[in-house]
């Protein structure tokens, strides 16, 4: 069983958070244009390929949207920087290469490109079409990502249906098609990567966030950054969780990424931070109407039987073409479904922060839902914070042990030290 813990403090989570994908802040004066940063990233204990790192620094704004990159003896590569606003960035890259136990130095050059101008890039684009709004996430001319994000209208049961929650479809790591499912189907309230709670109890008050039959709804209300770049692309968005009466009890700040990844995969990084707008929120459900979850598309669900679970180590001795819900399936480091559309295989694994809050029940379905739940006590003095990623491969020749290091770069990510 893996260890979990709680956080009493907004401030002590993020912190410990940050520390998971190995920060360090840089204090003092602003950096110089074509600054250079001389850092050491170590291993640990497992083999690193393609695993995010990153550096925080103090930066004027202008200076974050200018080109920056890692060179490490000669080799170089792209970084990114992520600016968060009053001065706060983020500079991005990924470590390949890096066997357990070992250490390499780079430098971080700012004010300097190291790519070739006909290299791809992540960036957004509209796609909206037949009343609904959409952008896409791409990288160069490929779509990885769909936001759906339709205000809310409530008029009949088709148009509630269609706007009562935003969501994130994923697209075939190759391009073409989506992966996930939309709105209709099987269980119409299961959409691609989505979050919510069946009950969210708000004084006398009691809202179903998760099917949104009744008024209760989600409402995306702004885009508070984009990011886009050559080592990741994505956005973090404002989302209100609202009552029957129209009235924000929550406020979710939600950043979805996609980090650069060789061909055949994606790995996407999902953290959210919600917050009670007034008095204290109790959110419950259960494991298959709550939480953090993934739907595969529709088709999965007419082929159920085709289906498969790869899960870690504890859990290996579990039929693989049976779904598993007991009680005590808790607190997993990750799981992952398998399943057909067409003639293509994918794998897509759920990673779970360490962090997140402890006995999280895990739930499986072979129509293609899966994800954990835990309930929480929102106050002004604690919010919930969670961070996962998802590990997508067009392909079913993935091992236990690929997703293991995939988890350890979420868990255990490698240490970068500033010389």
């Amino acid at each position: 069983m893996f260890h979990r813990f709680l956080e009493d403090s907004l401030v002590v989570k993020l912190v410990s958070s940050l520390t998971l994908i190995g920060f360090i802040v840089l204090t003092g004066a602003m950096v110089n244009e074509a600054a250079e940063f001389r850092v050491i990233v170590s291993a640990g204990d497992v083999d690193r390929n393609d695993a995010p790192v990153c550096l925080d620094l103090q930066l004027p704004e202008a200076q974050a949207k200018e080109p920056a990159c890692v060179d490490a003896g000669g080799k170089q590569a792209p970084a990114q920087i992520e600016y968060s606003g009053g001065g706060k960035a983020r500079a991005w890259w990924l470590v390949s290469n890096l066997e357990a136990g070992q250490s390499r130095n780079y430098t971080l050059k700012l004010g300097s490109a190291c790519m070739d101008s006909q290299e791809p890039l992540f960036a957004w684009k509209d796609s909206s079409a037949d009343k609904l709004k959409s952008m896409d996430l791409m990288f160069g001319d490929r779509p990885v990502l769909r936001y759906m994000y339709t205000p809310y209208d409530g008029k009949d049961e088709e148009s509630i249906e269609r706007t009562k929650k935003p969501f994130h479809h994923v697209f075939d790591p190759n391009g073409g098609r989506l992966i996930t499912k939309g709105a209709g189907g099987l269980y119409p309230h299961h959409r691609g990567i989505f979050f919510g709670y069946k009950r969210c109890c708000v004084g006398e008050g009691v809202y179903d966030i998760w099917h949104a039959h009744y008024g209760e709804h989600r409402l995306h209300t702004k885009v508070i950054r984009e990011i886009t770049g050559p080592v990741m692309g994505g956005h973090v968005a404002s989302i209100d969780w609202i009552d029957r009466k129209g009235k924000t009890f929550a406020v979710e700040t939600r950043r979805v990424v996609v980090f650069r990844q060789p061909t055949d995969h994606l790995l996407i990084e999902f953290s959210s931070t919600l917050k009670t707008a007034g008095p204290q929120v109790s959110l419950d459900g259960d494991p298959q109407h709550a939480g953090v979850q993934w739907r595969s598309a529709q088709e999965v669900a007419d082929n159920k039987t085709a289906t498969r679970y790869l899960r870690s180590a504890q859990w290996a001795f579990l039929p693989t073409d049976q779904e598993h819900n007991a009680p005590d399936y808790k607190d997993l480091p990750w799981d992952a479904i398998q399943y057909k559309l067409g003639e293509r295989a994918y794998t897509v694994a759920y990673l779970t922060d360490p962090s997140n809050p402890a006995n999280a029940e895990f739930s499986e379905r072979l129509y293609g839902r899966f994800g954990e739940f835990f309930p929480w006590s929102l106050r002004k003095d604690n919010p919930l914070s969670v961070r996962y990623r998802w590990w997508v491969s067009a392909t079913h020749a993935v091992t236990r042990e690929q997703i293991d290091r995939k988890y350890e770069d979420l868990a255990h990510p490698p240490k970068v030290t500033l010389q």
